[in-house]
């Protein structure tokens, strides 16, 4: 073939992919109430809010194009398609293509779907999104019954075609319900979300991923959480169902794990159960069956996790950090065994490195007043228990001050020990408490030319002062992750401390300081 030739075809091919990724909205609705007769659900809205969260994490869904509706009235439904619409008609005025996602988590029975005493038709549902000019439209149905208003088949047949370089964007819809017709969806408390939804968000999240291409697509979803759920749910009562309705060429992708920054990683050599659970509220987030011989990258928002892989009555668990972002491979040989009643109590918080060992260092004012602020360094060690925690620590500090005539020299030795609650809901966990410090201190005096003194006047040097204080102290702080095991703490204290001392009016004294530690967890 000739250059010339072969310019021509990888330019029309080129001209071919060179159409624009849609521009993609979502509406994601929930409600735990449904009609006055049913059983009010625990994780509708939650399931709702999580999806939408994956989605703008993992499916280019931007915020400012998502509508997350909890606790959805029909009214509110409708009102929200009504701007969607519009959003919408804006967008494809502007040659963008629109792709639209809807999601539902709710009641349903015989074709409708309860939302806080209200009923929308399924149908209704889906003329309201063919309404949206959106050509290519995916509804996910998370509800009882919901398989009613799907067909049941793959596609749909058309007539023969015409081979064409251009490469046609998809068209059309899809319909994913949690359950076929007269059945019923699964929630699960030990996951605090529907059987369906948890599956499918683990796909999403990596899972899913077959090729290893980063990608999930709407076909690898399906499959997986189909697979997933069959297989879990109470003697296999639910069965998901598709409705696919397209044309044009090509996948529908639903979200690209490996673009996200932060994930956890299982290497080739990982095999089992796994669950990946949110810290410290402890969410599940993940549910994996590893096998050998794949690395399985899984996309997590940025946070504290814990790892569990499930060994007969016990339960090796590792703990991640990613309040930053980043990427963590779970190495199971660091795996600690522990009994499964222990780390399996709803609401308990996994902590394998609850010792940490610390140097201090900071500057404080004054125990005397009018002595001007000083350094002070020393160590420490902290343990935790979930959010709350204690410290105890021994610090020294030095100084040296004129006085009348005088030239003072004092040492002091602070103890504390204090206690108090931590945040762990952001990367740079604040915290605060309360606590106890006491102060013991020595203070030594040179008169100026005391040599001369004594000689001329046979006296002796003037005596130490001693003195012992106790009193309450606040703490406040903000404790920020370092590589690996270390951290950092920054602390702001105040105290009132008793510090009796011969020649002072009163024994009551106020300071204040601030100190920053360095430590390694174990």
């Amino acid at each position: 073939m000739k250059l010339p030739g072969l310019v021509v075809i990888l330019a029309v091919l080129l001209a071919g992919e060179a159409w624009a990724a849609p521009v993609r909205l979502l509406v994601s609705i929930g409600n735990n109430v449904g009609d006055p007769t049913d059983v009010p659900l625990r994780y509708a809205n939650a399931d709702a809010r999580r999806f939408h969260e994956v989605m703008l994490e993992l499916g280019q869904v931007q915020s400012t194009r998502a509508y997350l509706l909890e606790g959805a009235t029909v009214e509110q439904v409708r009102a929200a398609f009504t701007e969607v619409r519009g959003r919408a008609a804006e967008l494809a005025a502007s040659g963008a293509e629109v792709t639209l996602f809807i999601y539902v988590s709710a009641h349903a029975r015989a074709g409708q779907v309860h939302l806080g005493g209200g009923h929308l038709p399924l149908a209704e549902l889906r003329e309201l999104a063919r309404r949206v000019a959106a050509p290519l439209r995916v509804l996910i149905l998370d509800t009882c019954e919901s398989g009613i208003v799907a067909r049941r088949k793959g596609g749909r047949l058309v007539s023969g075609y015409e081979l064409s370089l251009e490469r046609l964007p998809l068209r059309g819809e899809v319909l994913i319900s949690s359950s076929g017709p007269a059945e019923s969806s699964e929630e699960w408390e030990s996951l605090a979300g529907s059987l369906f939804t948890h599956h499918l968000l683990t796909g999403l999240r990596g899972d899913a991923d077959v090729n290893g291409d980063g990608q999930i697509t709407l076909a690898e979803a399906y499959s997986y959480s189909y697979r997933r759920t069959v297989s879990a749910a109470a003697r296999g009562s639910q069965h998901p169902v598709a409705d696919i309705d397209l044309s044009g060429a090509g996948e529908v992708v639903l979200t690209e794990p490996l673009r996200h920054r932060s994930a956890v990683i299982f290497p080739p050599a990982s095999e089992g159960s796994f669950t990946v659970s949110s810290q410290p509220e402890p969410d599940v987030l993940l549910e994996v069956d590893k096998r050998a011989g794949r690395v399985l990258r899984l996309a997590v928002p940025p946070g504290r996790y814990v790892v569990r892989k499930r060994l007969g009555s016990r339960v090796a668990v590792a703990t991640l950090e990613l309040p930053y972002g980043g990427e963590l491979t779970v190495d199971e040989r660091a795996m600690v065994e522990r009994g499964w009643i222990e780390v399996a109590v709803k609401g308990g918080y996994v902590d394998l490195r609850a010792s940490t060992l610390l140097l201090v260092g900071g500057f404080q004012s004054g125990p005397i007043p009018q002595t001007g602020a000083r350094w002070r360094a020393g160590v420490g060690y902290r343990h935790t228990f979930g959010e709350w925690w204690w410290k105890a620590g021994v610090s020294a500090q030095r100084a040296t001050y004129a006085g009348v005539g005088l030239d003072i020299s004092e040492q002091s030795l602070l103890a504390q020990v204090s206690f108090g609650w931590r945040y762990l809901g952001w990367p740079l966990a604040p915290y605060g408490g309360l606590g106890l410090r006491s102060l013991t201190l020595r203070q030594s005096f040179t008169r100026a030319q005391e040599e001369r003194i004594q000689r001329a006047f046979g006296v002796k040097a003037l005596p130490e002062r001693w003195g012992q204080g106790l009193g309450p102290v606040g703490v406040a702080g903000v404790e920020i992750p370092l590589a690996g095991n270390a951290l950092a703490l920054l602390e702001a204290s105040a105290e009132l401390r008793y510090l009796p001392l011969e020649g002072d009016a009163s024994p009551w004294r106020t300071g204040a300081g601030v100190e920053a530690a360095v430590g390694w967890r174990f």
